[in-house]
């Protein structure tokens, strides 16, 4: 069930166009709700619980860490839990989510974070129509996508420790173009799943995958904010 083990090949033609349009609302919908839930957690922690923030500052690792963990027992206990505990497991992870970047309106002024999410927001669209209606099957650059996700990495741990602004700026460009690329990927490949699963009268089956997919297109829609953040966040003095 995990959808990084999938190879698109089906054409777009083929496809029923029924089924696939439910299943990609099923995704939408959950990715959505976890998106809801980490935005409106900073809306109020700003606006109503300030004192919140510098109470669970010092929890914040443990958070990240545990945010992880929780990535990684949705995705790799999938097949063992039911669509409710996945999808529960799925919004405290957003939950979390929300509570870390509480942080980011003290750091950043409110007015550029919310031009960041606006511009982040427009690229999701756009990049995700595309994704969706192209005929092109995308998973032929999995390879390319996983190489740019590696060496981000490796470009942050360098960065840690020499603190270099060509670094910076370069794993800052790099992000934005391998998770524009990623939400394209996503999307292209969700849509072929939703074709093998036409046929499946096992709608658990079907629930979970969809909160799968939720997780992965809210995971690249979040990377692509933080890192457009670095190029449009203005921080506070």
């Amino acid at each position: 069930m995990n959808l990084n083990n999938y190879e698109g090949r089906v054409s777009y033609n083929e496809m029923d166009t029924e089924v696939s349009n439910s299943f990609i609302r099923k995704v939408f919908l959950n990715m959505i709700g976890g998106l809801v839930i980490t935005t409106l957690v900073p809306i109020y922690v700003f606006f109503f619980n300030q004192e919140l923030v510098y109470t669970l500052a010092s929890y914040f690792k443990v958070i990240a860490i545990a945010e992880m963990a929780l990535v990684f027992f949705l995705s790799l206990g999938i097949n063992k839990m039911s669509s409710t505990t996945a999808r529960l497991v799925f919004f405290i992870y957003s939950l979390m989510n929300g509570i870390l970047f509480s942080s980011l309106a003290f750091v950043f002024h409110p007015i550029s974070i919310l031009y960041t999410l606006g511009v982040t927001v427009i690229m999701f669209v756009v990049i995700g129509i595309y994704g969706y209606t192209t005929k092109e099957d995308l998973t032929k650059y999995s390879k390319f996508l996983m190489t740019g996700l590696i060496t981000i990495i490796i470009i942050s741990l360098i960065n840690l420790f020499i603190g270099a602004p060509l670094l910076y700026w370069a794993g800052t460009i790099l992000g934005v173009v391998i998770f524009s690329g990623l939400i394209a990927f996503d999307i292209n490949r969700i849509k072929y799943i939703a074709y093998e699963i036409a046929g499946n009268n096992d709608d658990e089956m079907v629930e979970k995958m969809g909160i799968i997919g939720a997780l992965n297109l809210y995971l690249d829609f979040i990377n692509l904010f933080l890192y457009l953040l670095r190029i449009f966040g203005k921080k506070r003095n």
